[in-house]
């Protein structure tokens, strides 16, 4: 049961709260005759709230963010239903701020939940309910696609499907604050990795956005099946990464990670057929989990001594790229006449994220 809960947690705070925007996005701007920029701007808000409460769990002792659970998820899904109901643009960027808020508090808090309770603080599978919720909240919401205010109904009746789950994740005791940890050490590689994982939160953000988008010129069903791929293949990706992480050097796996997400968006960008759009759903799927893993331990390799406060303040980072991407690719876009043109800028900012590892791959 604690398991299943921190997997559905984890499903609801990113599926319902974060990913299902990406296969109703078509629809909707259709519907409000949004250009992509003012798209990009409705993403980038639900980003900018998860920046802000990432940024509030960081200062917080684990048990501040464990109870956060409840109220994370009861935001996510009003931040479903009011999408539902909102009858105006700036009513869905408020909205998808909420949803944002909610889903960081709820992912983040429930992880903590899981960790302290199961004694695992290294167990990786709650983040499998990633890819569970966006192949689960896509699939709910495909019926509706020509519907889409009936599709964010079915996507908060999904996350009220988890709550008997959700809602019995254990609270805990405090540990200490993060800021009782010395300040992270700004040496050269920590900064690479940092402004790197930077320029990866850029590039994913843009291409969650609007990799349905780029591809739903045609069939728009067989478009949105292509992120059923992407989280089918995003489940099992972190225990991938892990593994490859034990067998090469850790940098060496995180460059390949970065090399490969990009090379997904690029893909999509150059050739935005479903066929091509399904590869490259599966590498996306396969990545975009295993970079932020790999990023997170390898940032406590080279700050032992503040683990926590350094992976909390790189991810700060990693935030602020993932809520420019949406607005600025968007923006692109629109002055280049396509999105999958839009999208060869994220591809080279994913780019420029492997580039950035380069120094540090080829040391001893």
């Amino acid at each position: 049961m604690l398991l299943t809960g921190a997997l559905l947690a984890s499903a609801a705070a990113q599926g319902v709260g974060r990913f299902v925007l990406t296969p109703l996005l078509p629809d909707m701007r259709a519907a409000a005759g949004l250009d992509a920029a003012q798209a990009g701007i409705v993403a980038g808000a639900n980003f900018a709230g998860y920046l802000a409460a990432s940024i509030w769990l960081a200062l917080r002792a684990r048990e501040g963010r464990i109870g956060a659970v409840p109220l994370g998820f009861v935001l996510v899904l009003v931040g479903a239903f009011a999408m539902a109901l909102a009858p105006s643009y700036p009513l869905w960027i408020a909205a998808r701020a909420a949803a944002g808020y909610g889903g960081a508090l709820l992912f983040l808090g429930s992880l903590d939940a899981y960790a302290r309770a199961a004694r695992a603080p290294e167990d990786l599978r709650p983040l499998a309910g990633v890819g569970l919720g966006i192949a689960l909240s896509c699939a709910a919401v495909l019926p509706w696609l020509a519907d889409w205010r009936s599709g964010w109904l079915a996507a908060g009746v999904l996350g009220l499907l988890c709550a008997p789950f959700v809602l019995r994740l254990p609270r805990g005791e405090a540990a200490g604050h993060v800021g009782d940890e010395p300040a992270p050490p700004l040496s050269a590689p920590l900064v690479r990795l940092a402004v790197s994982y930077a320029a990866f939160g850029f590039a994913f953000g843009a291409a969650t956005t609007f990799f349905v988008n780029a591809i739903a010129s045609g069939d728009r069903r067989a478009a949105a099946l292509v992120w059923v791929v992407v989280g089918v293949f995003a489940a099992p990706s972190v225990w991938l990464w892990s593994w490859v992480r034990r067998r090469v050097r850790a940098v060496g796996a995180l460059f390949a990670a970065n090399v490969l997400h990009a090379a997904s968006i690029l893909l999509v960008a150059l050739d935005p057929r479903p066929l091509t759009a399904t590869v490259a759903g599966m590498v996306f799927g396969a990545t975009f989990l295993g970079v932020p893993a790999l990023s997170l331990a390898q940032a406590r390799v080279l700050a032992p001594k503040s683990a926590r406060r350094t992976a909390a303040w790189v991810t700060v980072l990693y935030g602020i790229g993932q809520m420019a991407g949406p607005p600025a690719i968007g923006w692109l876009g629109e002055r280049l006449g396509s999105l999958a043109h839009g999208l060869l800028g994220a591809a080279a900012v994913g780019a420029v994220a492997a580039l950035l590892l380069l120094p540090d791959l080829r040391r001893r």
